[in-house]
């Protein structure tokens, strides 16, 4: 019986003294904006721009700085096209910014994770 005790409290103080796994966080939102004007282009599978940018990486494995993505946004390249600051104002673009690091940094943990659109289509 004794044994038994010891056997129960010594179970119980292990688990009591692991700590619980890490919650997984949540994916980043995708920003409506980033979902009417990128995503068509930069979704896994379509193959017209190119998919790295949700690692924060170039083609080649560079890391992609903020200042690379303002200004392919605003200025275009090969068959990207330019967009007007009516188009994406720079709250917008700082918010695709914020939100390319956000899911670099979760893929790190989740690396399976493919950013998608909502289902349903974008909604503001």
């Amino acid at each position: 019986m004794k044994r038994t005790i010891l056997a129960i409290a010594a179970a119980l103080a292990l688990g009591a003294s692991t700590t619980p796994a890490a919650a997984v966080p949540a994916p980043p939102k995708m920003p409506y904006a980033f979902e009417m004007y990128c995503v068509m282009c930069h979704q896994q599978g379509v193959q017209i721009g190119p998919t790295g940018i949700f690692d924060m990486t170039s083609k080649s494995g560079n890391p992609l700085h903020e200042q690379y993505i303002r200004n392919n946004v605003r200025f275009g390249m090969k068959a990207m096209p330019a967009f007007r600051l009516s188009e994406v104002p720079p709250k917008e673009l700082d918010g695709f910014v914020t939100y390319l690091k956000e899911v670099a940094a979760y893929r790190k943990v989740n690396p399976n994770y493919r950013p998608a659109p909502a289902k349903g289509g974008a909604k503001k």
